[in-house]
């Protein structure tokens, strides 16, 4: 199968110009110049700088309107350049990776999102965004659950990313933000690695279109991987790619529509009664109850690895904490505002104009 990467701001170019290590066909797309010059593996000539009359290369400073602006007034010259990487050859889908909480992302993404949808009607438009961490911040957070609102009406899937993963980490927060960005690249990449090629079970483009064609809902990729002779219990490798442990989102698994399981391993480890264990397990609690499942005997390797990609997701605290957060904030700003206003028209009213006061002055030319 095809698929596209498009980057969108700061770091969706960063989580772009990963995949472009691993050979992914990769554009970025930004209103930062330097940005886009600190990008190692996407050529320059696939790096777009956008809305420079706007911002003079400088970056829109976590501004979404500013990042909408930019997107709209540069989509035709976005548009040419994926065109020309497109040619003639279909794409089955275009993933957008950006983050939720910045300015070019979460003001672009939709933009460009409800473009690609239109010219390419046959490809599916999927979001990748790396949530905000708590600690950012308000305007994140209100940043981040305006572009939940607007991508569910124009993308297939959102898969999101909660950085709040971070705070796990004991490593530097520069490698903790870049682990965060390898985890997504490796996720999607291991995935799309074992469709439609030949297995025991084969998963091909359209089960996994099928399974991302999900109404605007959330998505979340799970994984677990282990050296094959250290695996006790493949079962249990199996259902940690689904439990919180193997997941970079807090979603509530038994509220997906559907799944999708990749397993790719030895095959004196891949036995059939722990594999179906487990699928029977992931079956039985999603509510949607349709599980595509694809085997990979590999006797090439020497780890086990399980990807799962739940699809039609509507129950995430994490999503939830962001949205209920920002309501809350953005109606006691409006109180505040409206209140702000009343107490100037309070202020102001009664007082006369200048000519009230200066009566018969004339101004002399």
């Amino acid at each position: 199968m095809r698929a596209i990467i498009i980057g969108v701001g700061q770091c969706g170019t960063k989580i772009a110009d990963l995949f472009s290590l691993v050979d992914f066909e990769a554009i970025a797309v930004n209103t930062s110049r330097g940005d886009l010059d600190y990008l190692k593996h996407i050529p320059a000539e696939r790096r777009i700088l956008i809305g420079e009359s706007l911002t003079g290369g400088k970056g829109v400073n976590a501004n979404p309107v500013l990042g909408r602006e930019a997107m709209k007034r540069d989509l035709p010259l976005v548009m040419r350049k994926v065109s020309s990487m497109v040619g003639y050859e279909d794409v089955d889908i275009f993933f957008l990776t950006f983050g939720f909480g910045g300015g070019t992302g979460a003001g672009g993404t939709p933009v460009l999102a409800a473009a690609l949808k239109e010219e390419y009607p046959e490809s599916l438009v999927v979001a990748v965004g790396a949530l905000p961490l708590k600690e950012e911040g308000i305007r994140p957070t209100i940043n981040a659950a305006i572009t939940i609102d607007k991508l569910s009406k124009v993308a297939d899937s959102i898969i999101a990313i909660d950085n709040n993963k971070l705070k796990e980490s004991d490593e530097d927060i520069a490698r903790a933000y870049e682990k965060i960005n390898y985890t997504i690249v490796e996720r999607i990449g291991s995935l799309l690695a074992l469709i439609d090629i030949p297995g025991e079970q084969t998963l091909d483009a359209s089960d996994l279109k099928f399974v991302l064609k999900a109404f605007g809902s959330f998505a979340t990729v799970g994984y677990a991987k282990a050296r094959a002779d250290q695996v006790r219990s493949l079962s249990k490798l199996i259902e940690r790619s689904f439990e919180s442990e193997g997941l970079y989102l807090e979603a509530k698994v038994e509220s997906a529509l559907y799944g999708l399981v990749a397993i790719h391993g030895p095959p004196e480890v891949l036995k059939a009664k722990e594999i179906f264990e487990a699928l029977d397990e992931l079956t039985g609690r999603i509510k949607g109850k349709q599980i595509f499942r694809g085997f990979y005997p590999d006797s090439r390797t020497r780890d086990v690895e399980v990807v799962t990609l739940l699809s039609g997701i509507y129950e995430s605290r994490s999503i939830e904490e962001i949205i209920l957060t920002a309501k809350g904030y953005a109606k006691s700003f409006m109180k505040a505002k409206a209140e702000a206003e009343e107490k100037k028209r309070e202020l102001l009213t009664g007082l006369p104009d200048f000519d009230d006061l200066y009566p018969g002055a004339e101004v002399n030319d």
